[in-house]
């Protein structure tokens, strides 16, 4: 990765690069779905945004999902941009706290924790609903070796 006027705040999302090998648990109103699946990280080209794909399944769904990640100077922030293979798509930030990696949205937020020098990434969704934040799903992401 390289990068001119935002390497050192690009160079923070470095820890995300590579495969992962990814499992949890949604939360659902009928009990709790296992998922599992593989998220992949890497540079396009020039070092300025992060892409990020998703290839879960999610209890018997699969889910599909690519995002694209920079930095935008004026916020601060890591502006996310999602789309998913049911047609939805949106924008999240997402920002650092030493080794706590934020998520935030209007409807979605996420906390999760790198750990084993950054070889786990650990954390939750909660989304918001009828006034309040409710958990949605934990996951882990192990990084892949192979």
């Amino acid at each position: 990765m390289e990068n001119g006027t935002n390497a050192a705040e690009l160079s923070l999302l470095d820890r995300f690069a590579g495969n992962w090998d990814t499992t949890g648990t949604l939360i659902t109103k009928s009990g709790t779905v296992n998922i599992a699946g593989t998220d992949h990280y890497a540079w396009l080209p020039g070092g300025h945004f992060l892409m990020h794909t998703v290839d879960v399944m999610m209890g018997e769904d699969r889910k599909q999902s690519v995002e694209i990640i920079g930095f935008d100077t004026l916020s601060g922030t890591y502006p996310m941009h999602f789309y998913d293979d049911a047609g939805e798509s949106g924008v999240m930030h997402g920002g650092f706290d030493e080794d706590n990696w934020l998520i935030t949205s209007s409807e979605l937020r996420f906390k999760g924790a790198f750990s084993d020098s950054d070889k786990t990434l650990t954390g939750s969704w909660e989304q918001y609903s009828e006034g309040s934040w409710r958990k949605l799903m934990d996951i882990r992401l192990i990084r892949a070796t192979h």
